[in-house]
């Protein structure tokens, strides 16, 4: 890897913990690149601003996401039901929110600071995660998993929606993600189920 690129990398991190410590707002480019160690001119060569900041912390978040949850279902065998694939779908996106804590609820919450292009870039990567869901859930309706009369776009959102808050309430003392995750792919599976 480049030393650009691990520089790249390094202030995507301090950037990211900065903003789920302090929020969007409350951090400047100055604290930035001080929590970094360099000059701000030189954050500026790697990232024209905070904006396109949060709109690379996003992205790299979310593509993440995707990846280990698209990767956990393939490497399912091929005879793997649509709730086998639910199940652990639902599991690994506990545990990648619960371990994300603050940041996946800032996540959530700071795609409005986004101008264009930024907005539309990440926009179109969440609409690509729901897909997931709704590509899933229709695998359920051909297979007779899931009920023909379940609203796939609706269904997803709700799936997304409830997921995505994990980290506000997550307490790993109370229960651990796998439990949640068996919870969470219950009651959501099996109100959709046939």
């Amino acid at each position: 890897m480049k030393k650009s690129d691990v520089t790249r990398q390094r202030v995507l991190e301090v950037t990211s913990d900065l903003f789920s410590r302090n929020g969007y707002h409350a951090t400047s480019m100055r604290d930035i690149a001080n929590a970094v160690g360099m000059k701000s001119g030189s954050l500026y060569y790697y990232y024209a601003s905070k904006e396109a900041l949060l709109a690379a912390i996003l992205n790299d978040r979310i593509d993440a996401h995707v990846a280990k949850v698209k990767e956990a279902v393939a490497n399912l065998p091929s005879t793997a039901t649509v709730r086998e694939k639910f199940d652990v779908a639902i599991s690994v996106t506990v545990r990648i929110i619960a371990e994300a804590g603050d940041m996946a609820v800032a996540s959530a919450q700071t795609l409005a600071h986004l101008q264009e292009p930024e907005y539309s870039d990440q926009s179109e990567r969440r609409q690509a995660y729901n897909q997931f869901w709704r590509d899933l859930i229709k695998e359920g309706q051909r297979t007779g998993e899931i009920r023909k009369s379940v609203p796939d776009a609706i269904a997803s959102m709700i799936i997304v929606g409830a997921l995505t808050f994990v980290a506000e309430w997550y307490e790993p003392e109370r229960s651990t993600t796998e439990q949640i995750g068996r919870i969470f792919s219950q009651l959501l599976f099996e109100g959709m189920h046939n």
